[in-house]
């Protein structure tokens, strides 16, 4: 650097100067400069140097921080003529955080003294917010990385232990092959193959897969396949996101058995419902020829008895009437008492053979009703 023109150094430092974000402190701290990129990268926008010259870094803190002993300390190593590098975590002006990667570089004039204190610094906020919610999904969810092979290139503990392993031994996973997961049938289908090949085309996969625990056993993952792809457009590994849901697989899945077994139970209900109804109208059926044959024959009986009674009556009064007639007594007396005892025994006969009718029919329409 010392062998280049005085040219040459500024052109590289106004090469640096549109490319970066730059601010220029004195040895206390107090911002000399600062340019553009620098003002809109902090909320101040374009041209608002004055906003910033002759205040102190410390408005770039915390509060809490600018107190401590590790921000002095910070100062005196950039006294001391040390270079430093690293992300720093500092406030925009309306004191929201933003993330720089920067570094404090010490100035020095021709006699070797420090004269100022460059940074040159560039926002990486959101790959540190990338990176701050990748570390809190690695935290909480199993993560595996595949090569576009399939091969595994990393794993967290949280997959380990999902797939049965220690939470130490990742070294027994990286380098072996995805398949290792699945079953032995389904690694060799083409459904398989091809579920690779979309992967490698960028396919994004998500649902609910079915795996194998390094004890052979089923595990249920509710998973997404993630092809990463390179500032080129350029497929370079796969990331599986995955929680284990085997348990409410399981759960559902006795849930639909016992469905279909009240199904099932409740569909034989009914049709021993039915039997009983079929059983219940034959037997009613047999019942009501029961009673119809025997109101009839209790009528045949009641006629037979009465035509019994009046031919009885008759051939009494007969010889009754015919003794009279022998014997020279009045007639007309047995001839009322006959005529009016046919009478009676011929209404009630038919009284009660009505009576029998009339609950005949009566039951014939109950069991209608019934049925």
């Amino acid at each position: 650097m010392k062998n280049l023109s005085k040219e040459e150094l500024l052109s590289r430092l106004e090469a640096i100067n549109r490319s970066n974000a730059i601010i220029y402190f004195d040895l206390s701290g107090i911002i000399l400069g600062v340019n553009d990129i620098f003002l809109v990268a902090m909320g101040y926008g374009i041209g608002n140097h004055d906003e910033l010259i002759g205040k102190h870094h410390s408005t770039f803190v915390c509060e809490e921080y600018a107190k401590s002993l590790e921000y002095e300390k910070f100062w005196d190593i950039l006294r001391s003529g040390k270079f430093y590098q690293g992300e720093f975590e500092r406030r925009k002006k309306d004191r929201s955080i933003i993330n720089l990667q920067a570094t404090y570089n010490p100035i020095f004039d021709d006699s070797g003294k420090i004269t100022k204190i460059m940074k040159i610094a560039t926002d990486i906020t959101s790959i540190v917010d990338s990176k701050k919610q990748i570390d809190a999904i690695n935290r909480s969810t199993a993560l595996i990385n595949f090569n576009t092979d399939g091969f595994i290139l990393d794993v967290n503990s949280i997959f380990l232990e999902t797939m049965g392993y220690k939470s130490n031994e990742k070294n027994n996973l990286i380098g072996k092959h995805h398949s290792i997961f699945v079953s032995y049938e389904y690694s060799k289908s083409d459904e398989y193959i091809k579920f690779w090949e979309n992967l490698r085309k960028g396919k994004f996969f998500d649902g609910i897969f079915e795996r194998r625990k390094v004890d052979g056993s089923i595990v249920y993952l509710q998973a997404s396949y993630n092809p990463v792809v390179d500032s080129k457009g350029n497929i370079t590994e796969v990331v599986k996101i995955a929680t284990d849901i085997t348990e409410s697989v399981n759960n559902k899945k006795k849930i639909d058995e016992l469905t279909t077994n009240l199904t099932i139970e409740l569909e034989n209900s009914q049709k021993l419902k039915h039997s009983i109804e079929l059983e219940k109208n034959a037997a009613l059926n047999d019942l009501d020829v029961v009673l119809k044959k025997s109101q009839n024959e209790l009528i045949k009986i009641i006629v037979k008895c009465a035509l019994a009674v009046i031919v009885g009556v008759g051939v009494v009064t007969t010889i009754l009437y015919w003794l009279a007639m022998l014997t020279g007594k009045d007639t007309q007396i047995i001839g009322s008492t006959w005529s009016n005892m046919f009478s009676v025994l011929l209404t009630n006969a038919f009284s009660i053979v009505g009576t029998i009718m009339g609950i005949k029919y009566a039951t014939q329409d109950g069991s209608k009703q019934q049925q």
